[in-house]
């Protein structure tokens, strides 16, 4: 009997060419859609979860909270947190250190392949804890012996073009002694909030003054430490003991105050970006995602329903006779059902074409690392199973249900009455369809125009045609001014400075506490500090509003500061006058050290705002200290180029950077595009709402015409009746056609509050934005509607033009 069904199911596909081929479309667009974005969600909500104990690892992060009352998190602690801690409490089996130590130049010892690395240290149980795939190695002694490091795969083919590399050595510009490789990893994966290309033993730091420091170390917040728990640990009361023993080290002078938490590691990727420097992922993108997805897998199901239903006149004698035959309707239902899993059955084929197709393109894009295949997640498969089953019965039960229940003798004359229930239902749905699709074009045009906003706006400095130059060596700061001179000689080169760091920074920006007798606070207020030279201003033209600029010759601006505009507000200034002002400590991205005597600087100048952050944040306080500043050495040289044959001005500047150092490793980035990146998952949330936009306006656009085609031909001979009364072919058009623009009316009013709702929260995310204008709605509405009109003109204007005497004869 089941093969039967799926016969019959067959045969009626092949008889029925164009809306077969409309419904297998629209189920595979769906499908299609909805396994990426399911994909996607998936590697994201399965964050650090391919770590086998994973379930009981945990962060060790500390709130504090300051004397003035403002609040930090931070995600790493003191290294006798860890140490004591293990020995101390039984519901810790292991411990994980990680620290990092800037980077480096890192090499093979015959120096044929150098590159400029991150160096990151981790304990001797760290993969023991985190259990990266092992290619070659032992996990458990791999960290242990000092001078030892694990190489990733990829690290392993750059450095050597072989991946069978245990037992060799490579060697660090910091360290004489080389490293011995002691195993090697598969590349980490994407979505592991822990990444590295190198990870050196951390016994390999084994200085007496480390030794001394760590020995004590009870405040510091230097190591990123997870710990392994028992599983029948009960977290609540580790932490509380946690806090106990580490309130009972510290001094109770402290004024700071803090509080030490234990973070799941399957929490860190979403609910990690309030810490100090951590960057993670949007739990709302992830809702918004999934909602999306269901939605076009939604309203392709839907069409599948309304062009059912629509062509049921046409096999209305055909159900008639299984009827009359002895078909009960449980035989029907089960008939309808089939049909609809042969079509969703084929969508899904087309579709999973389609998705490997696509893959490369989607994982460019969000870059991922996304596959489907048989070594994919068995809970993926398991997915796409129910996926299919659940659209095959939302797409077939309807229709199954709505046809199987007619009486025979109805169907054998044709003389079915569709009730007003059935035909709001179907109404209801178009006017779904297109509030979606209304919604999706709203939200396009609103995300299209704040990027455009952000694209345009004024930062207060410009930052096109900047080359930023890294500084990688001690010899290459050293002779930093003899490099400016030379870099400003070459002909493509306007204008070259010299900084701690540059605005649109990806590394941590410091702050210092400042205060004045504007500032009664204790500790002061936090602010963010740049060491530059005296080109830096007019390199990224920068507006002096009062004071002067730092002089360049000597170090007699030393103790001289500029600030901008929000600064000088906070610090009460209006006129320089060579103001003093206080700094008391320093932050290192929420690790703050009091400095034995506070640095006393001039104020000579006040400079209009410039946005060093992205657009996100609202810009903040900042102090421009001269470049010799206890804070922070020079890290880049920034040069103002032409654009014409760039490739050799950098050529030049390379050859310039070698002949202070030969080893120097010259490393270089576009200021604008690495700006760029601030807004990167903006980006890709624009290009989906756009593809979704697209999509669900063309899967409602197939089910409008679905409902059209049903309308015209019950209408036919209402048609007919008319135009042999006289009525013009524009007055039938506008009968026909008014119902379907009502439709659309009420889906503008539903999605109308909603798309303003939404899109007025997304705003939020950005400290500057775009208001929300009625001509984007009133567009999107129009849009909408003559998409709905050009795609019922065929069946309006068919059934218009048809010969009145044909319609009639049909009775």
């Amino acid at each position: 009997m089941l093969k039967n069904y799926f016969k019959i199911a067959w045969r009626n596909l092949m008889r029925h060419k164009v809306f077969s081929f409309i419904n297998i479309f629209g189920l595979t667009v769906g499908l299609t859609s909805f396994l990426l974005i399911a994909l996607y969600i998936f590697d994201e909500l399965t964050f650090d979860s391919f770590h086998s104990q994973a379930a009981n690892i945990y962060r060790v992060v500390n709130k504090k909270v300051s004397a003035e009352g403002k609040e930090a998190k931070v995600a790493s602690v003191a290294y006798q947190i860890s140490e004591t801690g293990k020995t101390t409490f039984p519901e810790i089996k292991k411990i994980a250190r990680y620290t990092g130590a800037g980077r480096t130049n890192v090499g093979t010892l015959e120096n044929t392949n150098v590159f400029y690395e991150d160096l990151s240290f981790a304990s001797n149980e760290f993969l023991e804890i985190f259990d990266f795939d092992l290619i070659a190695g032992d996990r458990k002694t791999a960290l242990t012996a000092p001078y030892s490091v694990v190489l990733t795969e990829e690290s392993a083919m750059k450095y050597f073009n072989t991946a069978n590399v245990i037992g060799k050595a490579i060697k660090v510009d910091r360290d004489s002694i080389p490293y011995t490789i002691t195993a090697i990893l598969k590349d980490i994966p994407v979505n592991s909030h822990i990444s590295f290309n190198l990870l050196f033993s951390e016994s390999s730091i084994n200085g007496q003054r480390f030794r001394d420091f760590v020995r004590t170390d009870w405040s510091s917040d230097s190591f990123v430490t997870y710990f392994l728990l028992d599983e029948k640990a009960e977290t609540n009361n580790l932490e509380a003991k946690l806090n106990q023993l580490i309130k009972s080290k510290r001094s109770p002078e402290e004024k700071d105050k803090y509080t030490y938490s234990l973070q799941p590691i399957k929490d860190i990727h979403f609910y990690s970006n309030d810490f100090e420097g951590a960057s993670g992922g949007n739990l709302t993108y992830i809702y918004v995602f999934a909602i999306l997805a269901v939605f076009v897998l939604v309203i392709a199901c839907i069409n599948y329903m309304n062009l059912t239903t629509a062509r049921f006149a046409n096999r209305a004698r055909e159900i008639g006779v299984r009827k009359t035959a002895g078909a009960t309707r449980e035989n029907l239902i089960k008939q309808f059902i089939a049909e609809a899993f042969l079509v969703t059955l084929m969508a899904l084929l087309i579709a999973l074409l389609f998705v490997q197709a696509l893959l490369p393109y989607f994982n460019n894009f969000t870059h991922k690392e996304l596959t489907l295949n048989f070594n994919t997640d068995y809970r993926i498969w398991i997915g796409v199973v129910i996926v299919v089953i659940v659209a095959s019965l939302m797409s077939g039960i309807y229709p199954a249900l709505f046809q199987s229940r007619i009486r025979p003798i109805l169907l054998l004359k044709n003389k079915i009455n569709v009730g007003k229930s059935n035909l709001s239902i179907r109404r209801i749905l178009v006017v779904f369809q297109f509030s979606l699709s209304i919604f999706m074009i709203i939200a396009t045009t609103i995300v299209y125009l704040q990027m455009k906003y952000v694209d345009t706006k004024d930062m207060g400095f410009k930052k096109d045609q900047l080359v930023i130059v890294d500084i990688n060596s001690g010899k290459v700061r050293r002779g930093a001014e003899t490099i400016k001179r030379e870099f400003a000689k070459l002909s493509q080169v306007k204008e070259v400075s010299v900084s701690s760091r540059v605005p649109g920074e990806w590394k941590n920006l410091v702050k210092v506490r400042v205060k004045n007798e504007t500032i009664t606070s204790l500790e002061g207020r936090d602010m963010y500090f740049l060491g530059i030279d005296d080109q830096f201003l007019k390199t990224y033209d920068i507006e002096l509003l009062k004071g002067r600029n730092f002089a360049n010759a000597g170090n007699g601006d030393s103790t001289a500061v500029i600030i901008n505009e929000t600064a000088a507000k906070q610090l009460g200034i209006t006129q320089v006058s060579d103001q003093v002002i206080e700094i008391p400590s320093i932050d290192f991205g929420g690790s703050v050290e009091r400095l034995d005597k506070s640095f006393n600087v001039r104020v000579v100048g006040i400079v209009k705002d410039f946005n060093f952050q992205s657009l996100h944040q609202s810009v903040s306080p900042m102090v421009l200290g001269f470049r010799n500043n206890p804070f922070q050495n020079i890290d880049y040289f920034s040069s103002r180029v032409n654009s014409d044959n760039i490739a050799e001005t950098l050529k030049q500047m390379n050859n310039i950077l070698h002949s202070i150092d030969a080893d120097h490793l010259f490393e270089y980035h576009f200021l604008d595009k690495q700006w760029e990146l601030f807004y990167q998952q903006d980006q890709i949330q624009q290009t989906i709402f756009l593809i979704v936009a697209i999509l669900t306006i063309l899967i409602a656009c197939l089910g409008l015409f679905g409902l059209a085609t049903y309308a015209a031909e019950q209408r036919i001979k209402e048609v007919g009746i008319r135009k042999v009364l006289g009525a013009s072919i524009s007055s039938i058009i506008i009968i026909l056609t008014k119902d379907f623009v009502k439709l659309v009316l009420i889906a503008a009013v539903v999605a109308f509050p909603l798309a303003w709702w939404a899109m007025h929260n997304w705003l939020q995310n950005f400290a500057y934005h775009i208001e929300l204008k009625w001509w984007v709605f009133a567009l999107a509405g129009i849009t909408a509607l003559t998409i709905a009109l050009l795609t019922i003109s065929y069946q309006t204007i068919r059934a218009a033009l048809m010969n009145p005497v044909k319609s009639l004869k049909s009775e």
